[in-house]
């Protein structure tokens, strides 16, 4: 009998794919929910940004209130149980192996440890200064939401974030702009973009924007574009029309979800359709793409977030 490896790479991207179709169609208006983003209330940490986009199309698909997300194992220390009948949902994790300038793997540990001693005379020193390369691999495991459990303690269903009001989130997005140091020149124009040659975002004014929501999803869309610069990210984009061009769109659009989501900042995509589109028929023969935008732009919201200080 014939067995068929389950390839987590392929399934994680049929479900980006499917989520991408679902924004191009207008089925669904947003990338992630306003609820907050996925969070796991037992280790207290938020999922990587493939399990944010993979558990909001979840979230979104089967309506579920809030964005708590849990394993098997920790639903039942807590003394809850999953409803009979309930399917889970997968979420992925990188590992990572290390190795040497003889390509002889190397424990984490050491690596740490090595990065550890290197950055206590030069911070800057990256893994590539230590002539250490990786190899890195998708894995998955499977949670389930709250909503599909009984029984579990009321603290572990509540959101854990504290609704902000209008005037906080705004003036943390503003905070957030002047402490990277984001050059930005309002005009009376009906466009907003990056331009590389001046390092400095153009944008029209707030007034000119029907909700001030959206006025900040354009402008953090533009700030993810203004982390390519080769003194930041040094990430490639292509000329307009090409597929290089449509994939740094992607960047930004992913990019302005991930930072508007943390901001508790409801970013609509309705502007956004035409480069998903564009983006869509690239996919057709570069699908392994779609991860890497997801990685980019994670990059890119980490580095506006000042969580990646030291590029590996």
């Amino acid at each position: 009998m014939e067995t068929t490896t389950f390839n987590v790479t392929d399934a994680v991207t049929d479900k980006l794919i499917a989520l991408l179709d679902k924004v191009n169609n207008g089925d669904i208006e947003y990338w992630l929910p306003l609820s907050g983003l996925a969070y796991n209330p037992v280790s207290k940490n938020y999922y990587n940004s493939i399990s944010q986009l993979l558990l909001s199309f979840q979230l979104q698909t089967m309506h579920y209130s809030h964005n708590n997300w849990l394993t098997f194992k920790q639903i039942n220390e807590a003394g809850g149980s999953v409803v009979k009948g309930e399917k889970s949902s997968m979420v992925t994790f990188t590992d990572v192996i290390y190795f040497d300038k003889n390509e002889k793997k190397l424990p984490e540990k050491e690596v740490k440890e090595m990065l550890k001693q290197a950055r206590a005379s030069n911070s800057n020193v990256t893994l590539k200064d230590l002539q250490i390369t990786t190899k890195r691999f998708l894995k998955y495991y499977q949670v389930f939401n709250v909503a599909q459990t009984s029984n579990l303690p009321e603290v572990l269903v509540a959101p854990e974030l504290t609704k902000l009001e209008d005037k906080d989130r705004f003036e943390a997005a503003d905070r957030l702009v002047h402490n990277n140091g984001v050059v930005i020149k309002h005009v009376s124009a009906n466009s907003a973009h990056y331009e590389p040659q001046n390092d400095i975002i153009q944008m029209p004014f707030l007034k000119q924007f029907s909700t001030t929501e959206r006025y900040y999803a354009t402008l953090f869309h533009e700030v993810t574009h203004w982390t390519k610069h080769e003194n930041r990210l040094q990430r490639p984009s292509g000329m307009f029309g090409t597929p290089e061009y449509a994939f740094e769109e992607l960047i930004a659009e992913l990019g302005s979800a991930f930072i508007c989501a943390r901001l508790q900042i409801h970013a609509s995509l309705s502007s956004s359709s035409a480069y998903i589109k564009s983006w869509l028929s690239a996919l057709e023969n570069e699908r392994k793409y779609i991860l890497k935008a997801v990685s980019y732009a994670d990059k890119a919201m980490r580095y506006i977030f000042n969580e990646n200080n030291h590029q590996e």
